[in-house]
């Protein structure tokens, strides 16, 4: 049985935990590192035809270094799975370094340093030994990538970062923002703006609490992604299978992230729906 769960309180705990709004994302280096996001897990879903897409985002503090986070993110559609691993500042949300583990109809393992100049870009793929960890693949190929003219002055980052980063926006004061995406090869500019949020319907759980079902008021960050230049190869920019313009849909009153508009591959305009969500309170 589901309940309409306490707004006013998961909005104060926001406030405790926060200490106020996000930093915008060109914050200065001399700032403070920013508190970690409301949550610390995320699950959307989204169903068509025979199969059901499933994608789970873990954000935390890097253990090694206090100011950069980790996020992870795992997704699965019928028999294909990926598991992408971000370290980035927090403060900026520039990549520091993410691998990328896909299996289907192949196997293969590929990281990325973000180093000063270029970004040093590894392929694996499984070798002999039963087990092995993808990271300790054989490595297959492994190039250097020079960033764009065109980024020059930008944050770098990657396309779930904008999960985070249209959170930070959203408590912000801006009209627009602008982040460059790296995929494999290509390279997005990415422009951030509100927009207006709409009543929707949700069905979700948190964590230790009561299920969340009903209409809940919104609030929108739409991002809109273009080539930076020429591409390198054919497109590929996508957050959680949906391409182009996205619209990000926020609770008006605890500001969980619940829903993602935009279009997908042979569905056409699609909605991504958040499915259960862990809550930081008490973890940190």
């Amino acid at each position: 049985m589901k309940y309409r769960y306490d707004s006013a309180l998961v909005t104060l705990c926001l406030a405790l935990i926060l200490g106020g709004s996000f930093m915008g994302v060109n914050a200065s280096a001399d700032e403070t590192t920013p508190a970690l996001p409301l949550w610390q897990s995320l699950e959307f879903e989204q169903k068509a035809f025979w199969a059901t897409a499933r994608s789970r985002i873990e954000i935390n503090q890097d253990a090694n270094n206090q100011k950069q986070w980790q996020l992870t993110a795992i997704s699965s559609v019928a028999s294909n799975f990926e598991k992408v691993e971000i370290n980035f500042n927090a403060q900026s949300g520039q990549l520091c370094y993410r691998s990328r583990e896909g299996r289907g109809k192949g196997q293969r393992y590929k990281s990325y340093d973000y180093l000063e100049g270029y970004i040093l870009r590894d392929r694996r793929e499984p070798g002999t030994v039963a087990d092995q960890p993808a990271a300790q693949w054989p490595l297959s190929n492994s190039q250097k990538i020079p960033y764009p003219e065109l980024a020059k002055g930008m944050i770098i980052t990657d396309a779930y970062a904008l999960l985070l980063l249209a959170d930070r926006f959203r408590a912000g004061s801006e009209d627009a923002t602008e982040v460059v995406i790296h995929t494999d090869y290509n390279f997005y500019r990415v422009t951030i703006t509100r927009s207006a949020g709409i009543p929707i319907n949700v069905d979700y759980q948190i964590t230790g609490a009561e299920g969340v079902a009903g209409t809940r008021e919104t609030r929108g960050v739409t991002m809109q992604a273009k080539p930076l230049g020429a591409l390198a190869e054919k497109p590929d920019f996508s957050l959680l299978g949906l391409h182009g313009r996205i619209t990000l849909l926020f609770d008006a009153d605890s500001g969980l992230p619940v829903q993602l508009r935009g279009t997908a591959p042979k569905l056409g305009a699609t909605e991504i729906n958040l499915k259960s969500a862990t809550l930081r309170i008490g973890k940190e």
